[in-house]
């Protein structure tokens, strides 16, 4: 399952950095962030909730804003 998250308050390379370490390590998960675009593309099992991710996020310090699957 691929899901693309919008998040609110990454700003620098660093950000970058911080959120994608958080999402990658949820087991199932393979993140790629993209702080210019505040996004985050994520591969993910099906077991994988969207509670899940969010709390990634917010321990990493930001706000996941929304949250879209993606159609293969």
């Amino acid at each position: 399952m691929e899901k693309n998250l919008i998040i609110k308050g990454m700003t620098c390379p660093h950000c970058n950095v911080r959120v994608e370490t958080a999402l990658n390590s949820v087991d199932g998960v393979k993140a790629r962030v993209n702080v210019g675009a505040k996004c985050a593309m994520v591969d993910c099992s099906e077991t994988i909730t969207n509670a899940d991710l969010i709390r990634a996020v917010q321990n990493a310090g930001y706000e996941v804003i929304k949250i879209e699957n993606i159609k293969k």
